[in-house]
């Protein structure tokens, strides 16, 4: 039976229990992407995974086809990740994981607002070490249907489905970002890895790296000074405020301005 994800998200969409994403009537994606198993297996523990088999599903530039005039006042652009339920030997699902390209004339990698619209996400960010295989900040946020977050400038990233079932978030980021994926994948992954051990979901040293700081877990915070809240969603809040606000998106110098890091995050 499908899932009508419709009043969580601001767009007709549903849920099939395959699980793929299903749209309403009008409603756009310029760019549908599937990240297979193949492309992930340098930063997963267990070296043999490999294969076609779908690990997630990418739907890029999203949006009804009625808003396309208030988007492009936005500048930005609406994304979909979802994620079956599934582990590689003991690890959870997850992205590859990168950093994002830095805009231009700042030199600052672009920051992205993230909102979880069904199941249960933890996102995972570190700082490396000048050394190889070494990490010196390494923190996660859970976050669950409703909850948005920033994802700050300065951060390697990924995002993780811990279950039960599948996982579906969005973004917005501002068009033509791209992610730096070299890092992770030359060490081997993140400085942690989430597991399923016996008393559930559990974090462990990645042992491939020599030093990291111990694991701190971080909570996202509200914004309604930027519509960022459970109350709306995050594709809704995107086209009231057409942008307003959020220019930090397109400008990461006027994020660093407002805020710093983990600042975006509550301990």
């Amino acid at each position: 039976m499908n899932l009508d994800l419709s009043e969580h998200a601001g767009l007709p969409i549903h849920l099939t229990p395959a699980p793929q994403l299903e749209f309403g009537a009008g409603v756009v994606v310029d760019e549908f992407k599937i990240r297979h198993f193949s492309e992930l297996s340098a930063v997963y523990l267990d070296l043999s995974v490999a294969g076609d088999e779908a690990a997630y599903f990418m739907y890029n530039g999203v949006y009804r086809e009625a808003d396309a005039p208030l988007l492009a006042e936005a500048g930005l652009r609406y994304e979909l990740t979802l994620f079956p339920d599934r582990r590689i030997g003991h690890e959870y699902v997850k992205t590859l994981g990168h950093l994002h390209a830095a805009e231009p004339q700042s030199g600052i990698d672009y920051p992205e607002i993230c909102e979880v619209l069904h199941g249960v996400a933890h996102f995972f960010f570190q700082k490396f070490g000048a050394a190889p295989h070494t990490a010196l900040e390494a923190f996660y946020v859970e976050v669950h249907s409703g909850e948005k977050i920033i994802i700050p400038p300065g951060y390697h990233h990924l995002t993780i489905n811990p279950g039960p079932g599948p996982l579906l978030f969005s973004d917005v980021v501002a068009p033509g970002v791209s992610g730096l994926y070299e890092d992770f994948k030359q060490a081997g992954g993140a400085a942690y890895l989430e597991v399923e051990k016996a008393g559930g979901a559990q974090f462990v040293p990645n042992p491939r790296y020599s030093a990291a700081p111990p694991l701190a877990r971080l909570r996202p915070r509200q914004f309604p000074d930027l519509n960022l809240s459970p109350a709306q969603p995050l594709y809704q809040a995107l086209l009231e405020r057409r942008g307003a606000g959020w220019e930090f998106l397109r400008q990461p110098a006027q994020f660093q301005a407002q805020w710093t890091g983990q600042d975006v995050f509550i301990a």
